[in-house]
């Protein structure tokens, strides 16, 4: 119980930080928004071949990945780096807080941010680009924590191999960048191109699948249950290589 209560003080004291921190806050909702708004006007109406959505609402669900991924893994990364050169982490480990509560509390201040940037998101894809709320809501939900659970733990994972936080930003976005363009955020793949066999290896494309399905109407529950397993095997993976390698104070230089 006192771990869970620490763990909620942390979640309201990661959430202060977040938005006193208007880069953070801008990066997270503003971009998604702006490209939302950008690519989603000049997507078309037209439907997107094998699925039931349009163009510009599959740019919704798109750019709900896109935004995601830059709330669990970009954030997550950056602040992590910042915080070991800084000293913080070796400070925090040297307080009666346990790793669990620490740790709880960052990822309970993501899902919020991740809540917000979902009403966000879905509110202006049905405002303006007639997207019908997701037909099976149990699958988004379950499809968003998968995601957050994945690319929290590949933003653990790539802390690893950042040497410093002034490394940070390049390496963090020099390894999320390039997956992000081959993997359909800003344009549908064909099923069966080089860049969709590619993609396939790597968590945002089946992110995409797995959130596709959920907001189409149709039978069934709306899960892709080959999506999530290959999800959460990248996140199993990225756990235990954090688990071994991830250091608390930064390296001497």
């Amino acid at each position: 119980m006192n771990d869970l209560l620490v763990a909620k003080e942390q979640v309201r004291y990661e959430q202060k930080a977040y938005w006193r921190n208007p880069m953070a806050a801008v990066f997270t909702l503003a971009f998604p928004v702006v490209f939302l708004v950008v690519v989603g006007t000049t997507s078309g109406t037209s439907r997107v071949p094998g699925t039931t959505l349009r163009y510009d609402q599959y740019t919704v669900v798109a750019m709900l990945t896109f935004g995601l991924i830059a709330a669990c893994y970009t954030n997550l990364a950056m602040s992590i780096c910042l915080r070991r050169d800084s000293g913080m982490l070796k400070r925090m480990r040297g307080t009666p807080i346990s790793i669990g509560s620490y740790l709880g509390g960052i990822i309970g201040s993501t899902m919020i941010n991740v809540a917000v940037l979902a009403v966000l998101v879905v509110g202006i894809g049905m405002g303006f680009y007639h997207l019908h709320f997701p037909y099976h809501p149990a699958a988004t939900v379950v499809t968003l924590l998968v995601g957050i659970v994945t690319f929290g733990a590949i933003g653990l994972a790539v802390t690893v191999i950042v040497p410093n936080a002034d490394a940070a930003p390049a390496v963090v976005n020099g390894i999320y960048l390039p997956v992000v363009f081959i993997s359909g955020v800003f344009y549908p793949l064909s099923n069966g191109s080089v860049l969709s066999r590619i993609a396939g290896y790597f968590p945002v494309r089946h992110m995409i699948e797995a959130l596709v399905s959920a907001f189409e109407g149709g039978p069934g529950s709306g899960l892709r249950g080959h999506d999530l397993v290959v999800m959460l095997v990248w996140a199993a993976g990225a756990l235990v290589f954090a688990a071994r390698r991830f250091r608390w104070e930064p390296r001497h230089r």
